[in-house]
């Protein structure tokens, strides 16, 4: 499962979509009136979402940024239409050949595996792909360090525990992580002993006086020798905390509703950016039970609207930075973001001092070598000889073959091995020194036994030489085009020249011409941003040429409609499906998010597409063959009928809910009144239900939450809660799902309100968000290790607070316990080939995931494609359309309507 929808290895058609800048098309006109455009002067304009701009294959994790990476790529394999894997001669991909195979050696199962690589492809500047690149790609996905979000690490390749551990004890390398995060623990409980230690001293108010203690605190306690350090980095961590939390505030006030006591909707309560980042950090209150119920703002230290109108953006953010630190300062590296982010760098730091003290004792990956570096290999009955080369690196004879051993079998490596290939002219750095070190030319150093191109576990070299801001602005590779200036040209791109003004311009890569590839027709292609509101109208008026709205009805109807004047669509069953998702890192009582996931009517986001899509109970794809069937919700609407499965003695139900209903004696098809719907909720999250005397249905494992102000409020805080639908509009599956259970739970004790977020998917990304729906694209094989797994380390466990969850494992202790279980699952699913096994361990898996209360699936649909007949020759899209390969996938086959010749 992966954030992005891959319906091919280069597939950058977007499951939210991309538009274009209006150009004047040079054209001919003939007497039939056809209007035929040029391939070498009219760009291609496809539609998208908005852009988190983190364009570098190893690190972008949101759909809109690896599509607009993806035309600049390509990849080792690729698959066809019905989800196999596709290579060969004939196919867009690295690799000419492929075999595998199983073997048994010394009593253990491995499984090998050989890739040919192919000899004539270039990158965009003209050097060579070869093996090195491979290997490099392969051991920066594969470093300790490495925090994408590909999950390559998780397969058992041969050597790689060792390699990544530096050790060859296999004791050691199972303990190996945990004694690192251990040591990140320990070293923050230091902090945190230090800093309410310090804090008892009532003078210690302000940040240079308490710095000053914390370092006559480490002089006197033999324990808190990283403490200084450790604060340090805290400080810098909760500083872009404060500023990302910034600009995710930014531009949300507008549509900002809440509720008062007599239960009406009051707006325009927050009037500009400062205001609107002070209310989600506390500072400005919503109480609403002021002025006679009507509700009023409590502005605290912030006087009046005028005042906070008159800051600046650093204003503010310095006025709750002093408010917390250094006060509150134990709270931040315990509860805040900061206490994440702050965890993974000490547990890095602790593992890079381990290596540095031991030294680099494993070399390399015994399990990935160079098959025929110095002698003759076998792939599929043909022998490969050793490749001799050019003088600018390229192969001359033979062919480059990869060798790869995997312990046991895996039937998700192969996916795995089908990264695309970025160059490491590009991505790894001819002069970079440790801090104290001398410079190092690592691309010269590459030698295939112990230097590949990249430092081992060093989370500066990753940060300074692989993600460094111009390879997060504009990438490069091999691909069918490259990055260009709005002006045109290639030459000395920079990240603004690349996407400029909400367009992202490309150029034909000219060197995109070997075994199964060909250079692209259309020579200029560029992506627009436009929001799913506009995004007919932006094709209609010719700003766009190719989209991919909603698949509702009516869009469908108005395209048929618009047939006369060019304008097509096609749908297809999507990969993917739909979700709201609840961060157990904002949302820790796992009983709160069970009340909230039962406020959702999930029904209402399938309405929305009129028939055109169906619900969905388990966390996969309904296209995929592990989704399980006859699977019912686990969290029930509670307004909705129950259901007859309820019932059954084996019902898959969260127990609590079938324990209200056989307590309230209903029947199939019964309802619960509101008030019974709010004693359901108030029961699972107080000690005595909804009467507070005597009621005999409560909820085990409780809450215990109490209601202050009219909000359930506990430890942990209130119930106040912010849910989030992506984008700039409320035209969205989920809107009325989220927003009618927003209302109801504000009946309920809880305090919350729905908007709209053109920054949804970068938050998404960081785990900023609390509630929220979204779509998740599914790769072709259900393994679920990259969302799910406890060892995962993708940004989409940030979602579900996966961290938080990890450092507080008492506080954790239900959720730790269903995550282990669901890891096991996890990785029983990719420990056969047998797909009837498999689907027994997924289906145990996606019951935990229900159990998590993490992520509540909600419909799956179709995807539509939206074109213009008259400026894109339809005769060119792909004609094998299915779930995992769509129209535009061989875009560099697509022509316009041109005239032939």
């Amino acid at each position: 499962m992966n954030l992005i929808n891959k319906k091919s290895v280069l597939c950058f058609i977007v499951a939210a979509m991309m538009i274009m800048t209006t150009v004047m098309p040079l054209v001919a006109c003939t007497q039939d009136n056809t209007v035929y455009y040029d391939n070498e002067t009219n760009p291609l304009v496809f539609s998208s979402q908005d852009v988190d701009k983190v364009f570098n294959p190893f690190f972008s994790t949101t759909a809109p940024d690896s599509n607009v990476i993806g035309p600049t790529q390509v990849g080792m394999l690729s698959n066809d239409s019905k989800g196999k894997v596709a290579y060969g001669d004939t196919e867009a991909v690295v690799v000419k050949d492929y075999e595998e195979k199983t073997y048994e050696e010394g009593g253990k199962q491995y499984t090998n595996y050989k890739f040919v690589l192919k000899r004539d492809i270039k990158f965009s500047n003209g050097s060579p792909l070869t093996i090195k690149d491979v290997l490099f790609n392969m051991y920066v996905y594969l470093d300790p360090a490495y925090t994408g979000s590909s999950t390559m690490y998780s397969t058992d390749i041969v050597g790689l525990k060792a390699y990544r551990t530096q050790t060859y004890d296999e004791k050691e390398q199972e303990q190996y992580s945990a004694q690192f995060e251990r040591k990140a623990n320990t070293r923050i409980l230091a902090l945190v002993t230090a800093t309410n230690t310090i804090l008892k001293d009532t003078s210690v108010t302000d940040e240079v006086t308490f710095a000053e203690k914390l370092a006559e605190y480490r002089a006197a306690n033999k324990n808190a020798q990283y403490v200084v350090d450790d604060f340090n980095k805290a400080i810098e961590l909760f500083n872009e905390e404060l500023d990302n939390d910034y600009k995710n505030s930014v531009d949300t006030w507008q549509d900002f509703v809440l509720r008062n006591k007599n239960g009406q909707e009051v707006k325009n309560l927050i009037a500009n950016d400062n205001e609107m980042f002070l209310y989600n950090e506390g500072k400005i209150k919503w109480d609403k039970n002021a002025d006679n119920g009507n509700g009023k703002m409590d502005y605290g230290d912030y006087d009046d609207r005028e005042y906070t109108a008159s800051m600046t953006k650093e204003d503010a953010i310095k006025s709750v930075y002093l408010s917390i630190v250094p006060s509150q300062f134990a709270q931040v590296i315990t509860g805040w973001q900061t206490a994440g982010n702050l965890f993974d760098y000490i547990v890095n730091d602790e593992m890079e001092k381990d290596i540095a003290q031991k030294g680099k004792t494993v070399p390399n990956i015994s399990g990935i070598t160079f098959a025929n570096k110095d002698a003759s290999v076998n792939v599929n009955g043909e022998d490969y000889p050793a490749p001799e080369y050019n003088d600018d690196g390229s192969v001359k004879s033979s062919y480059e073959v990869l060798s790869i051993t995997i312990n046991k079998v895996d039937p998700k490596a192969i996916w795995n091995f089908s990264f695309t290939v970025a160059p490491m002219y590009y991505y790894s750095t001819t002069s970079w020194a440790k801090e104290g070190g001398t410079p190092k030319n690592y691309i010269e150093a590459f030698n295939f036994e112990n230097e590949f191109g990249v430092e081992f576990n060093s989370q500066t070299f990753m940060t300074q030489v692989v993600k460094n801001s111009d390879k997060i602005g504009v990438p490069v590779g091999a691909g069918p085009y490259v990055a260009s200036k709005s002006t045109g040209g290639t030459e000395n791109v920079t990240a603004g020249d690349f996407c400029k003004q909400g367009v992202i311009y490309y150029e034909r890569n000219v060197h995109y011409n070997f075994e199964g590839a060909s250079v692209p027709k259309i020579k200029n292609m560029r992506y627009k941003i436009v929001s799913e509101q506009q995004m007919l109208n932006s094709l209609y008026q010719k700003d766009i040429h190719y989209a991919e709205p909603n698949a509702k009805p009516e869009k469908m109807s108005e395209l048929d409609k618009k047939k006369g004047e060019g304008f097509g669509h096609t749908e297809v069953e999507t990969s993917g499906y739909g979700y709201i998702g609840i961060n157990a890192g904002k949302v820790p009582s796992i009983k709160a998010r069970q009340a909230i996931m039962h406020a959702m009517n999930t029904e209402l986001a399938v309405q929305y597409y009129d028939g055109k899509a169906e619900a969905i109970y388990r966390s996969m794809s309904k296209s995929s063959w592990a989704y399980p069937e006859g699977c019912t919700p686990y969290y029930p609407y509670i307004g909705s009928k129950i259901s007859a499965s309820v019932f059954n003695d084996n019902a898959v139900v969260n127990p609590d809910y079938k324990e209200f209903v056989l307590y309230k004696n209903k029947q199939a098809g019964d309802t619960f009144t509101f008030d019974e719907q709010k004693e359901f909720i108030y029961g699972l999250l107080t000690k005595n239900g909804w009467s507070s005397s005597g009621n005999p249905w409560v909820s085990e494992n409780h809450a215990d939450y109490v209601e202050k102000n009219g909000v359930l409020t506990n430890d942990d805080g209130a119930l106040k809660y912010v849910f989030t639908i992506a984008g700039e509009t409320d035209d969205h599956p989920a809107f009325n799902t989220l927003y009618q259970a927003s209302q109801l739970l504000n009946q309920m004790g809880f305090d919350t309100y729905t908007t709209t977020d053109s920054n949804a998917l970068s938050k998404l990304s960081t785990g900023d968000l609390t509630v929220w729906a979204a779509a998740w694209g599914s790769t072709i094989d259900p393994d679920m290790y990259q969302v799910y797994h406890i060892d995962s380390k993708a940004t989409s466990v940030l979602n579900w607070g996966y961290k938080q969850i990890k450092i507080n494992q008492t506080k954790y202790a239900t959720e730790m316990e269903i995550i282990n279980e669901l890891s096991t699952r996890i990785e029983q699913g990719r420990s056969t080939t047998d797909q009837n096994a498999r689907s027994g361990y997924y289906k145990d898996a996606l019951d935990l995931v229900m159990q998590l209360a993490v992520e509540l699936p909600t419909y799956q649909r179709q995807d539509m494609f939206a074109y213009n007949e008259r400026y894109i020759d339809v005769n060119t899209f792909n004609k094998d359309l299915s779930s995992y390969k769509g129209l535009t996938s061989d875009i560099n086959l697509l022509s316009l309507v041109v005239k032939e010749k």
